[in-house]
């Protein structure tokens, strides 16, 4: 089994980091969410306002940090 990497967007990763250090359980609910829903994406706010999302690759089991696409 491999492990899961943290990949994406630099500055993303940076806050979900930043969350995660005062919230420990908090990376767990995300990855939850994302294997969850259907699109395997959980989104998360920081605490400047900025909105990420926590995407779930199934086929490498990498977790990707990107910026949700705008609308």
């Amino acid at each position: 089994m491999r492990l899961m990497r943290l990949i994406g967007d630099p500055d993303g990763i940076a806050a979900l980091k930043e969350l995660v250090a005062e919230h420990r359980d908090y990376m767990k609910f995300l990855i939850g969410e994302a294997q969850s829903n259907t699109n395997h994406v959980a989104v998360f706010k920081t605490g400047d306002g900025a909105h990420w999302e926590l995407y779930l690759h199934l086929e490498s089991g990498d977790l990707e940090v990107r910026k949700p696409p705008a609308h």
